[in-house]
């Protein structure tokens, strides 16, 4: 018999009735809270709906805010660009206010706001869904340059001499890792992406979300970056260079009188490029995650 169990029996044994009254009083408090929680959980049913509902509510209202603050943006930067073509200094502000953002990663609207570079918009979309199969394939490539040097001579009434000639002929290869992958999305369909990037680390069962960048006056996007969920890490797969080639924001090539200012605006965009990533990679961790009713468990793949 433990100490307890022996207390309640020299209590019960000292005063019986007390004992009683005691156990018909704990019995009671059982039974009222029991009533308490039976009453409260319509009201808490109800509180909970009527948050769900607010926030549904909300969400067009926060949505339209923030894309309102992305349009007044765009206004401001256009009347600034007319005033620059008269005023310097509405040029001067126009280039130190260029990359300026309205939003922040945190906002799940940030998505929409674009890249602006001069003329230059590049607009940004994300597709999430679980890896299905992954794959990488070594692939080589090879290349050949061929050239022909002729000898000299002269030819006079039918007569002359001609050099010799030569000719030679070089090979290279380089060997590129294909990372190809197949992915099941947030709508139920499945799709096969592939790049080539040995960095990327991504395996069956886990969740990603795809961040892929275009031109404002297309639909069409390119893989920029990858975000795997189950170990919360970022992956460019293309870099700030790279995307700059890609979309031909600027490819100027210094000359003599312009090198200073060329190398200036290609240092600067690139080095905004590579912020605007690293806020993308904070927007995909935080809002590109799996539904909840979809949480996935690594290496199981989804009913």
């Amino acid at each position: 018999m433990s100490l307890w169990d022996d207390l309640k029996k020299k209590a019960v044994d000292a005063n019986p009735e007390l004992a009683a009254k005691a156990a018909q009083a704990l019995t009671k408090a059982k039974e009222l809270a029991v009533e308490a929680g039976q009453k409260a959980a319509p009201v808490l049913k109800e509180a909970t709906e009527k948050a769900a509902a607010y926030a549904n509510e909300k969400t067009p209202i926060l949505k339209a805010q923030a894309l309102k603050a992305i349009d007044d943006a765009k206004v401001r930067r256009a009347e600034l660009k007319e005033r620059a073509k008269h005023d310097k200094a509405a040029r001067d502000e126009m280039i130190r206010t260029m990359y300026d953002i309205s939003l922040s990663a945190e906002d799940p609207y940030f998505i929409d706001e674009p890249f602006n570079h001069y003329d230059r918009q590049l607009c940004f979309f994300v597709v999430s869904g679980q890896v299905l199969d992954t794959q990488k394939r070594n692939q080589t490539h090879m290349s050949a340059s061929h050239s022909h040097h002729s000898g000299g001579g002269y030819m006079v009434n039918g007569y002359g001499s001609v050099g010799g000639s030569s000719s030679s002929m070089h090979v290279s290869t380089h060997h590129v890792q294909e990372h190809e992958f197949w992915v099941r999305l947030d709508d139920g369909k499945e799709a096969c992406f592939q790049f080539n990037n040995s960095n990327v680390r991504i395996r069956e069962g886990q969740y990603v979300s795809m961040l892929f960048a275009r031109p404002s006056d297309s639909n069409n996007g390119r893989m920029v970056a990858l975000y795997n969920h189950n170990a919360e890490a970022n992956y460019n797969v293309a870099s700030a260079a790279e995307i700059n080639q890609m979309f031909n924001l600027y490819t100027v090539e210094p000359g003599l009188f312009n090198k200073t200012e060329v190398t200036t605006t290609r240092k600067r965009l690139l080095t905004e490029l590579e912020r605007r990533l690293g806020q993308l990679a904070k927007y995909s961790a935080l809002h590109g995650k799996p539904p909840v009713q979809g949480q996935l468990v690594e290496g199981e793949p989804q009913a």
